[in-house]
C-alpha cells in the first residue's frame, strides 16, 4: 500500500534525520509502503500522476530504497547513504580493517567498549559501508545477504 507523505509527515522525518545524522535535505517526493518503508522518488510524474497509477495499477514500489523507520530511530539503506554521504555530521563510527572485514561478512562488530544505543553510520577509511545498530557493546549488521562477502 503506497501512500505519499505529506510535507507535515515529510518534515518529521528531516527532523529526526537532522537530530540522528545532520542531514537537513531531501530533495526528493517521499513515498511510504507499508509502515516503515521510506521511498526516495526523483522521476517525472506529478504527485497526482503517482496516485493515479497507484490507484489503478497498485504500485508495489517506486524510487529508491531511502530508509526505514524503526520505533524512534531512522534506519539509512546502503545505497542511500552514498547519495546523503556529503550532508552526514553526526554519528558516525569508523571501524577498522578487521571489523570492517568481518562487516562485509555479515557478522555483528564487537566493541572494546559500550556506547550509545542507536543507529550509527559505518566508515572505513573515507568510505561509508552501512548502517548498524549499536546495542552497547556491539553493533547489529544490517548488511542485506546478497551483498555479504561469502565463504
Amino acid at each position: 500500500n503506497m501512500k505519499l507523505l505529506s510535507s507535515t509527515e515529510r518534515n518529521k522525518i528531516l527532523e529526526k534525520l537532522e537530530k540522528q545524522f545532520g542531514i537537513s535535505k531531501l530533495p526528493w517526493l517521499l513515498l511510504q509502503f507499508g509502515r516503515d518503508k521510506i521511498r526516495a522518488f526523483s522521476g517525472s510524474l506529478s504527485k497526482q500522476e503517482i496516485l493515479t497509477l497507484d490507484r489503478e495499477l497498485r504500485i508495489e514500489s517506486a524510487g529508491l530504497y531511502l530508509l526505514s523507520m524503526q520505533e524512534s530511530d531512522l534506519r539509512i539503506n546502503l545505497d542511500a547513504l552514498h547519495l546523503l554521504k556529503e550532508q552526514i555530521t553526526k554519528n558516525t563510527l569508523e571501524l577498522d580493517k578487521e571489523q570492517a572485514e568481518q562487516w562485509f561478512r555479515g557478522n555483528d562488530i564487537a566493541l572494546d567498549k559500550e556506547i550509545e544505543r542507536g543507529f550509527l553510520i559505518l566508515k572505513f577509511k573515507e568510505d561509508i559501508i552501512g548502517c548498524g545498530k549499536s546495542v552497547g557493546t556491539h553493533i547489529k549488521n544490517y548488511m542485506p545477504k546478497e551483498r555479504r562477502i561469502k565463504n
